[in-house]
């Protein structure tokens, strides 16, 4: 878990990224000045998702989750229109060197996702903007912006309007030639009132107050702390279980191992039902539904669900329906 406390929280932290996203009210808006301010762009009609989900090819093929989506439109979208530009918001702490071929695949897997079958005209494929936010600098040339596209190595003047960029924003590193980029890499870097010094992050400062100020964002992020942390022990503990597994009998090691495990699944079904008891009432039906699940990489799916849910009703929509 982090060792922030929830006020505490900046714009380069997962949760508080979703957290906004999530807030129908918040998202569109800090989506639109995020791209605004750190592509220098307009930014017409959007629409946002936190944590989509876009499946892989049966069950043998690796799905991907965007963090935050944003959709734009040059006018007031109808429901099933593909937009005109997406934006993939992708904050990162960790320094993961598979950070390039990630990308790779998540574009290749976002952009069969945006055209409908059977379309012929490629020209309807959407323009797609991949935007890293990290905070660490990933070729170490000292820059705040990295901005890439396809070009021709023989000539760069011949235009290669693929729609494709990628953006590696450092927030560790100063631009002296851009303030503006400037002051928002360091708002996203640390979301503090004082760090509020332009029109644009004034701006996002009221959305974040105003999600910070919600005491469900801060119960889910607690809870989602407790779920991090149980996860870290339970690392440790399979740690020291194999580290001790010499010399122990096989009987005896397989019946602790059931019994760590059965313990593992109670736990994660308990995680699930307190947090749609904050919900409302929870009936017979899908609290036997959810003691029946036997597998931990579903119960650890539906706990995520659960706590993101804004009604029961939501979360068996998703789950148990």
């Amino acid at each position: 878990m982090s060792n922030k406390d929830f006020e505490d929280l900046s714009l380069i932290d997962g949760f508080l990224v979703l957290s906004v996203a999530s807030d129908l009210k918040c998202g569109p808006a800090c989506g639109r000045l995020l791209a605004e301010g750190l592509l220098h762009e307009k930014v017409g009609y959007v629409r946002i998702h936190a944590e989509k989900i876009v499946p892989g090819i049966g069950l043998a093929k690796r799905g991907i989750r965007m963090d935050v989506e944003l959709q734009s439109f040059p006018h007031k979208p109808e429901e099933n229109e593909l937009p005109e530009k997406i934006y993939d918001f992708e904050p990162h702490h960790k320094n993961s060197d598979n950070l390039f071929k990630r990308n790779r695949f998540n574009q290749a897997k976002i952009d069969a996702h945006n055209l409908y079958s059977g379309e012929k005209d490629f020209d309807n494929l959407p323009n797609l903007c991949v935007i890293n936010i990290l905070d660490y600098d990933p070729f170490g040339k000292g820059k705040a912006k990295y901005h890439f596209h396809n070009m021709c190595e023989e000539d760069i003047s011949i235009p290669y309007p693929d729609g494709l960029d990628h953006y590696y924003f450092n927030t560790s590193s100063p631009n002296d030639e851009d303030d503006e980029l400037n002051a928002l890499l360091k708002y996203i870097q640390n979301s503090t009132e004082e760090n509020a010094t332009t029109e644009l992050t004034k701006q996002l400062h009221e959305y974040v107050t105003k999600v910070k100020s919600s005491p469900e964002e801060r119960y889910r992020y607690m809870t989602w702390g407790e779920y991090i942390d149980f996860e870290t022990m339970e690392a440790k503990a399979e740690a020291r279980k194999e580290g001790h597994a010499e010399g122990r009998a096989e009987g005896r090691a397989e019946g602790r191992a059931e019994g760590r495990a059965e313990a593992t699944l109670a736990t994660r079904r308990e995680d699930i039902l307190d947090a749609l008891n904050e919900l409302g009432t929870v009936s017979d039906d899908i609290v036997e539904k959810i003691n029946a699940v036997t597998d931990i990489d579903m119960l650890k799916s539906w706990f995520k669900i659960a706590i993101k849910a804004d009604s029961i009703e939501t979360f068996v929509s998703q789950t148990v329906s």
